[in-house]
């Protein structure tokens, strides 16, 4: 990766592809910024900035939905404080159809375009399998990964002794329902960077240490 010319790529999955594992290898290995785009709408909504001020009260206070036009705002705010020299990954946007313009908009005003899109396919099955099996300590937040069964056998976290539980959206249901919204809703998104043949199609029902070797091999 040119030093002169930083790659920018985005990562799309939908739940339990692995997306969060794939993104630190690839920061790690290319030197990219990660934009988590979610991670960083929950930081700026505590900022107290003006731009945090207004996500605050569209996700904290009206309990909505951020709008395509505010991604994008994000997004170049974040870029601001980059060097142009560093290639970025972004993740968790475009998530719709309708938020690649601001997408691309925000890269193109700080001189940047989308070098690949890395789609991380992942079949329904396979994510209901995967994100059914998560648990995690309600007071320390240690990961736990294993069925109701091994859950109960094991009683309590051996970190701290806390109650071990399962975010309601990590049930068979909850992951159903995301996986559905991902379809509909991102789908049209890797649709349209595969026309452009900027998609990069990874099999993610590999072990990761595969579906990383698959990625840098199509980089």
């Amino acid at each position: 990766m040119s030093e002169s010319q930083p790659k920018n790529y985005i990562l799309l999955g939908p739940p339990g592809s692995g997306k969060s594992t794939q993104a630190t290898i690839l920061k790690n290995k290319y030197h990219l910024a990660h934009i988590d785009v979610g991670s960083e709408l929950r930081r700026l909504a505590e900022s107290g900035t003006d731009l945090g001020k207004t996500i605050h009260q569209v996700i904290n206070v009206k309990k909505e939905l951020v709008s395509d036009g505010l991604i994008g705002d994000v997004v170049a705010h974040i870029l601001t404080s980059l060097s142009q020299d560093q290639g970025v990954l972004l993740d968790g946007a475009p998530r719709r159809i309708s938020q690649v313009d601001e997408v691309e908009k925000a890269l193109a005003d700080r001189g940047r375009t989308v070098e690949k899109v890395i789609f991380l396919d992942l079949s329904e099955k396979t994510a209901i399998e995967r994100i059914s099996k998560r648990f995690l300590c309600q007071e320390c937040k240690a990961p736990y990964i294993g069925s109701w069964e091994e859950i109960k056998i094991l009683g309590a976290c051996t970190v701290c002794g806390g109650v071990i539980g399962q975010r309601p959206d990590d049930t068979k249901e909850g992951v159903a329902k995301r996986y559905a919204v991902f379809v509909s809703d991102t789908r049209p998104v890797v649709e349209n960077y595969q026309a452009q043949g900027k998609l990069v199609r990874i099999d993610a029902e590999l072990p990761y240490e595969d579906i990383a070797q698959s990625i840098e091999e199509s980089l």
